[in-house]
């Protein structure tokens, strides 16, 4: 029998907690990036430090020890009971009520509580802003409860077992702490502004359907391979939620593969015809004196091959090597392309981009980094797509490292490129998915470049800042993997470490500046694969703290520490749906003798994720400020902006 009261209570529990959660995430009271138009103003943020990731880690190991040593802790009695009477208090079944409650292990509450009161004492910030971080700890408590409240009504409604409901309870808990860890980072980090690119175009609804039709198939096929582990796994819970855990990957993997026949079916790439309008590269380049030559000469071979106009611009920003002298070399010798150096100040690699785009008049417009090297063909596959589809902005290219490979780090690299540019890019891009076209190769239309302001300057991440603003203005990206270019990649841990530092914070505040919730979601990038990335790199030290408790509780267990083996045999076969995938793509670019290299990709991942986190730990972080001086602030904007127009 339902209780009206406990209803309403409940009822209303939901509302102001959504609120409280979701409504930070539009960032409509952000005012922390002080600049204008394409320029970006933030404070410096911190340097990678191994100190402060070996804090983070450290206090998360001392924690879960803890929480191991006394897993029937006063919190999960607490957490328990919470429960309990929420769920009486709306149908007063307390036989029900604790049975349900007794049987949930509160491991994802407490992970994030545990990560949120870590993280408030690493990170460098006031104390009132630590305290603010660990309170999201206390709130995702509450939205716990409730969450788990609600699916026990669901279940009691519908006469259902409890048995798989204490896994599908921490399913659920992990998919609400991608919001509420989202909250936390939108409401302490230092981001630049909320995109003022307006979306002309509505959304995309044909690929938005396909992409959904693709994830549900996707999910049932995982959902499937999971129910067949988790029977082998037996009863323990936490072994089950570990399989869960490791499927994930094959859910996005098995997205790729039904894309793939979505893009079969299709009508495929456009093919060249006998059309060669002008085109202009525009090139980036500082202290670039060891690899500049190669790259302008693969420009004109490429030109050579593509039988019509190509004028260079390169724009050296400053540099103190000879790499203006040895651009001016290569460019008089071209015998297919022309060519020009532009003089920069040494502005940064937006600013140098800008002002070789103000040069250019040619429609289609192409920008490669200074270390690249293109193919002969990468004109003459680019350029139809911009001649056949009017609505296609922006096409990318099948980036390869430049080879030969010569440590494990780049091997890893090329197994990563291959997989991802030469197949994963290539289907997100049949539902407009591709968050960016990277810079070290992307043709785009040059007026609509110029009416989005151009590249952004002052943030990492410039690449996605162009892409995702042309796709508000109604254009695709296409990715083609006839289209090759080469790059340098890292060869070492130093490197690696400075390249995937930048990638992480530029990921996240890209996705801070197109937030769905603030600006709009005009395509599948937006809502779908954006959220993921930057999800990714926020939720990688949360993930990292919940993966170690769930392993230490998982090994804990009788039934799984006198059978570890079939624990291990069961986690690799959670991966099968990942493997299978990246055999075919390698089998079918001819890479496979890359695949014995594949032992290595474990400790590969553990370098990315460490760090993932120590670019996590190095934002800058935004002072606590209450919200009447907010107002008043904005008041006082406002003022002095009607000042200056009637002055005017």
């Amino acid at each position: 029998m339902t209780r009206a009261p406990g209803l309403v209570l409940l009822i209303l529990d939901i509302a102001v907690l959504m609120v409280v959660v979701l409504q930070p995430l539009g960032r409509r009271f952000d005012d922390s990036d002080r600049g204008a138009g394409a320029v970006v103003r933030l404070p410096p943020f911190q340097r990678p430090s191994l100190p402060r990731v070996t804090a983070f880690l450290t206090l998360v190991v001392a924690a879960n020890v803890v929480i191991v040593a006394f897993r029937t802790s006063p919190f999960v009695q607490l957490y328990r009971a919470l429960v309990a009477r929420l769920l009486d208090s709306v149908i007063h079944d307390p036989a029900f009520a604790t049975y349900y409650a007794a049987k949930l292990v509160p491991l994802v509450p407490t992970t994030v509580l545990e990560f949120m009161v870590i993280t408030a004492l690493v990170l460098p910030a006031t104390p009132g802003r630590r305290l603010m971080i660990a309170g999201h700890g206390v709130l995702f408590l509450a939205v716990s409860v409730v969450t788990t409240t609600v699916l026990a009504l669901v279940a009691h409604a519908l006469h259902a077992s409890v048995g798989p409901l204490p896994l599908i309870d921490l399913v659920l808990q992990e998919s609400v702490a991608f919001f509420v860890v989202f909250r936390f980072a939108f409401t302490s980090f230092q981001f630049p502004r909320v995109t003022q690119v307006p979306a002309v175009k509505p959304g995309r609804r044909r690929e938005a359907l396909v992409l959904l039709l693709c994830l549900v198939a996707s999910l049932s096929l995982m959902g499937s391979l999971a129910v067949v582990l988790i029977a082998q796994a037996g009863a323990n819970l936490l072994v089950a939620f570990l399989v869960v855990r490791a499927l994930r990957s094959g859910v996005m993997d098995s997205i790729y593969v039904l894309l793939g026949l979505v893009r079969f079916a299709g009508p495929g790439a456009p093919r060249p015809d006998e059309r060669r309008p002008p085109l202009e590269v525009i090139i980036p380049a500082y202290n670039e004196a060891v690899v500049i030559e190669r790259t302008l000469r693969s420009i004109d071979r490429a030109a050579a091959a593509y039988g019509g106009s190509v004028r260079v611009i390169l724009c050296d920003d400053g540099s103190t090597d000879d790499t203006r002298a040895l651009a001016e070399g290569v460019i008089a010798e071209f015998r297919h392309a022309t060519g020009e150096v532009l003089q920069g100040r040494h502005a940064g690699k937006s600013a140098a981009l800008n002002l070789a785009l103000a040069e250019c008049t040619a429609d289609y417009v192409y920008r490669v980094d200074a270390d690249c090297a293109l193919d002969a063909n990468a004109f003459v596959y680019s350029v139809p797509h911009f001649l056949a589809h009017p609505d296609i902005g922006l096409v990318g290219a099948f980036v390869l490292p430049k080879e030969p490979y010569t440590t494990w780090i780049d091997r890893m690299r090329a197994l990563e490129m291959i997989f991802s540019f030469g197949f994963a890019r290539v289907m997100l891009a049949e539902v407009d998915a591709v968050p960016c076209v990277p810079g070290t190769f992307c043709a785009f239309r040059r007026l609509p470049a110029l009416a989005i302001g151009g590249f952004v300057h002052g943030t990492l991440g410039e690449d996605v800042f162009f892409t995702c603003s042309m796709a508000r203005l109604g254009y695709r990206a296409a990715i083609d993997p006839r289209v090759i270019s080469y790059e340098d990649v890292p060869t070492s841990v130093r490197q690696l470490r400075v390249q995937r530092f930048r990638w992480c914070k530029g990921g996240i505040m890209s996705f801070a500046a197109y937030t769905p919730f603030g600006c709009g979601a005009p395509s599948p990038r937006n809502w779908f694969k954006m959220p993921l990335g930057a999800g990714k790199g926020l939720l990688k030290p949360f993930g990292t703290a919940m993966l170690l408790l769930t392993l230490e509780l998982s090994i804990l267990e009788p039934a799984v520490r006198h059978n570890l083996l079939r624990f291990a045999v069961l986690l690799l076969a959670s991966q099968v749906s990942s493997f299978v995938p990246r055999l075919l793509v390698m089998a079918y670019y001819r890479r496979l003798r890359l695949l014995p290299w594949l032992v290595l990709w474990i400790p590969f991942s553990f370098l990315k994720r460490f760090f993932m986190i120590e670019a996590f730990l190095s934002f800058g972080m935004r002072p606590v400020k209450a919200p009447w001086r907010l107002r008043a602030r904005r008041g006082r904007r406002a003022g002095r902006a009607r000042w200056a127009g009637a002055t005017e």
